[in-house]
């Protein structure tokens, strides 16, 4: 691979994110609705003593990681996309560009894009409802990577089939996600699903992503001998 193709990968995007306004919207402006709706959400939990501080805790924390896994899903197929409604895949397939270069400047300025996202879902959970995550960052690292690693995944799956099949299948790049999500145990633990559906749950990194992030949130501390993922990896 060659770096100064990947820098032009990488360039070529920026260039995208700074001069369309849909991306700002994607990086910033859903991060921050969903924190302010589940916000209030937990505010009212709050008044009246429905739950206890660390489920709140727990599901704000899920907000937080499940934004990073659908941002970074949904921005590995939508990068993609941009090529082809831009016209510009015939120039790069023109190019001396292989498609490593072309996937790791692309997964690169992804998760730029997702850091960012990140930082704003947290920062704005920081400032209105006082909950600090990043002094978790570090413990809740190995469940964030497992996340990222599986978003990839499934970006690049999607970037495949809408390759295949052209913008037939551009609608998966928004949904995907969606359609694991009651799956992935984001907001309750995994006994709380049917007996049928607790094996499908448990074959999704996702779901031991989250059960583990709960565990972490609530004890303070990585446990490898408690954490679901850890067993499951």
């Amino acid at each position: 691979m060659k770096l100064h193709r990947i820098k032009g990968v990488i360039r070529r995007h920026a260039y995208e994110v700074r001069r369309n306004a849909n991306h700002i919207t994607y990086m910033v402006y859903w991060p921050v609705v969903n924190i302010v709706v589940w916000g209030f959400f937990t505010l009212y939990l709050r008044h009246g003593d429905r739950l206890q501080p660390g489920v709140v805790n727990c599901l704000l924390g899920a907000v937080i990681l499940w934004g990073l896994f659908n941002t970074f899903q949904r921005d590995m197929a939508v990068g993609f996309l941009e090529e082809l409604w831009s016209r510009n895949l015939v120039g790069l397939f023109a190019s001396p560009l292989t498609v490593s270069e072309y996937v790791t400047g692309l997964i690169i300025v992804t998760l730029a894009k997702a850091i960012v996202g990140l930082a704003v879902g947290s920062l704005i959970a920081w400032l209105f409802y006082h909950y600090d995550i990043f002094p978790m960052l570090l413990t809740l690292f190995p469940f964030i990577l497992n996340l990222a690693l599986f978003a990839l995944t499934i970006g690049v799956a999607v970037t495949g089939l809408i390759f295949r099949y052209t913008t037939k299948f551009q609608a998966m790049a928004w949904s995907f996600a969606g359609i694991l999500m009651p799956l992935s145990c984001v907001f309750y633990p995994l006994s709380s699903l049917p007996s049928s559906l607790r094996p499908i749950a448990s074959s999704l990194p996702t779901t031991h992503s989250f059960e583990g992030m709960r565990l972490a949130i609530q004890t303070g501390s990585f446990s490898i001998s408690r954490c679901s993922f850890c067993a499951w990896a």
